[in-house]
């Protein structure tokens, strides 16, 4: 009985140790995909390809991540997007289109500085009806609104390495998304 005990201790000890040990290597390691580019807790993924904001939002979306959200006070994430941005316009995951209020395509609201006078909703772009709805990076590393229709080069991805949810038992787990 005893040994018996004592096996099934170790064996437990040696399984949480080997989980404990996968944990900390998906936390610290790169990313599964080729280009996407580790920080933190995210990758982030620069791509070149023409398009407007709503294609750059669901070609971000069809490889499982959003466009860039910068949280609120992480001047740290914003850096290091800048470092990668700068000289290029880039779109992000910022909009007003459907709300009049800016807001990340997570729908968490924006809470953060702009470049001085924006948004400025300017209406003299020659693209169509409306004023400028969507959020880029500026060439100069400065937020500003764009109208959505605007066709750029560049888009930020961002996909969490890994992120806790709850499964339908309500029990927590670990995904990758």
């Amino acid at each position: 009985m005893y040994c018996s005990l004592f096996f099934h201790v170790v064996s437990c000890n040696t399984i949480l140790h080997s989980l404990f040990l996968s944990l900390i290597d998906l936390l610290t390691s790169g990313c599964n995909e080729p280009d996407w580019i580790p920080f933190r807790n995210s990758c982030y993924l620069f791509s070149q390809d023409v398009m407007n904001w709503t294609k750059a939002r669901d070609y971000c979306e069809e490889k499982g991540a959003l466009l860039l959200k910068i949280e609120d006070g992480s001047e740290k994430e914003w850096q290091f997007v800048i470092n990668f941005a700068k000289p290029h316009d880039y779109w992000v995951g910022l909009t007003d289109q459907n709300t009049g209020q800016w807001r990340w395509t997570d729908d968490t609201p924006y809470i953060m500085n702009r470049e001085a006078g924006q948004p400025d909703e300017w209406t003299e772009h020659g693209l169509g009806e409306g004023g400028e709805d969507c959020g880029q990076i500026a060439y100069d590393g400065l937020l500003n609104d764009a109208h959505c229709s605007a066709k750029m080069n560049f888009r930020v991805c961002e996909l969490c390495k890994l992120q806790f949810t709850r499964d339908s038992n309500s029990q927590p787990k670990l995904s990758n998304h």
